[in-house]
């Protein structure tokens, strides 16, 4: 009978042993390749790269690549942080510099507009301008260029009023 216990016993030790061995063991997971955009996403991308030519177009970007959290207090500011790290943006449009010109969603039925006013919103705390546009009724390349491209107001220099100069001229002699 104690035999038997001291077997049992044995076998339990090991077994849990090897549950934590399992548990701790191979963190890498198990992965598989997943396209980068939907075929929607994909032939809109198209479209923003024909209509915006001058311009780098880049898709499914992290928010956390344009944001960040600016409170002084910590513990806020990693709340902050988690707000925003699962978040990705559908295409982020920058000039030659790389400038954040704007950002670029396509709206489809899943969309909540309680939830993109919240993500605008955050986006436009830090002067980042959101253009939105509706899967079903996606727009010409112009309509998208005036949409996305900000409006240049024309700057009014002031022009100088000539001043008459006086020269008087001494002759010695």
């Amino acid at each position: 009978m104690k035999l038997i216990l001291a077997v049992l016993v044995i076998a339990v030790v090991f077994m849990g042993l090897a549950l934590a061995k399992a548990k701790q063991g191979d963190r890498s997971g198990k992965y598989k390749r997943r396209p980068l955009m939907t075929d929607n996403e994909l032939e809109f991308f198209g479209r923003l790269v024909s209509a915006l030519p001058d311009h780098y177009i880049f898709p499914q970007v992290a928010m956390t690549a344009l944001l960040e959290a600016s409170s002084g207090d910590k513990k806020v500011a990693h709340s902050d942080r988690l707000r925003i790290a699962q978040q990705r943006i559908d295409y982020v449009v920058c000039n030659k510099a790389c400038e954040v010109i704007a950002v670029v969603e396509l709206d489809d039925r899943t969309h909540s507009s309680a939830k993109d006013n919240v993500r605008d919103g955050r986006l436009e705390q830090a002067s980042i301008r959101t253009v939105r546009f509706q899967s079903r009724q996606k727009p010409a390349a112009e309509v998208i260029r005036a949409a996305v491209l900000p409006v240049v107001q024309p700057v009014s220099v002031p022009v100088p009023v000539p001043v008459a100069v006086a020269v008087q001229v001494v002759v010695n002699g």
